[in-house]
């Protein structure tokens, strides 16, 4: 199963070269980098955006879900194909959350163990992302993928709390609320610097399910 997991790592390796995903993740290091965040949210709007667009270039594409179906011949099972485009997702976007942390201590004086815990948070929330992404992508297409990097860019630095301020109540607010407490979120994820194990056991939660729930509408797919 290791060697199947590891061969999807091929795939995101070579759309990084051959395809526009280098150039997009370039512009959005870029674009964070010189904004000047907080480190913190630097890695985390970094790692969780990165983690998007990586899912949406290695599995999104209609030529991607159509080729799962030849994948799957091959002596492999939907768990470890699952699990291989989210560990390729993941290394890519936690390059990324490297090298915006790299730049932003060479740009900014900053604590070096605050950069280093904002790092870790970063690609913590990345993988998390990566994840939902990947169930997402499988079971809507990257018209998916866009709604949820609209989310994480826009919404998913507020709280329940918040959300309910902005909506005014009622049961769409009630609803976003919901949303938000669940999925992924810069929010919560600001927490992961610190250490807090509520935000780290959520991040490890949509981790280990993401990639199960991807793998569950993987299989559903190829059963059809």
């Amino acid at each position: 199963m290791l060697r199947c997991i590891l061969a999807e790592w091929q795939l995101a390796r070579t759309r990084l070269v051959r395809s526009r995903l280098g150039l997009w993740l370039l512009l959005l290091v870029t674009g964070f980098v010189l904004v000047g965040r907080h480190p913190v949210i630097l890695a985390l709007d970094t790692g969780m955006l990165a983690a998007v667009l990586a899912v949406a270039f290695t599995a999104g594409a209609d030529s991607d879900r159509a080729a799962l179906a030849l994948t799957l011949t091959h002596p492999t099972t939907p768990l470890a194909v699952a699990a291989g485009r989210w560990l390729a997702a993941s290394i890519v976007a936690g390059i990324c959350v490297g090298l915006a942390c790299g730049a932003q201590a060479g740009l900014r004086d900053g604590d070096a163990a605050e950069l280093w815990r904002a790092a870790a948070g970063g690609a913590a929330a990345a993988g998390a992302t990566a994840a939902c992404a990947l169930a997402l992508v499988w079971a809507g297409g990257n018209a998916a993928a866009g709604v949820l990097f609209l989310y994480v860019f826009v919404i998913s630095g507020l709280g329940p709390p918040a959300v309910a301020v902005v909506l005014g109540g009622g049961l769409a607010s009630r609803m976003a609320g919901v949303v938000v407490e669940v999925l992924p979120g810069v929010w919560r994820y600001a927490r992961l610097a610190g250490g807090d194990s509520g935000a780290w056991l959520h991040a490890g939660s949509w981790a280990v399910g993401g990639v199960a729930a991807a793998a569950l509408v993987l299989a559903r797919r190829t059963r059809r």
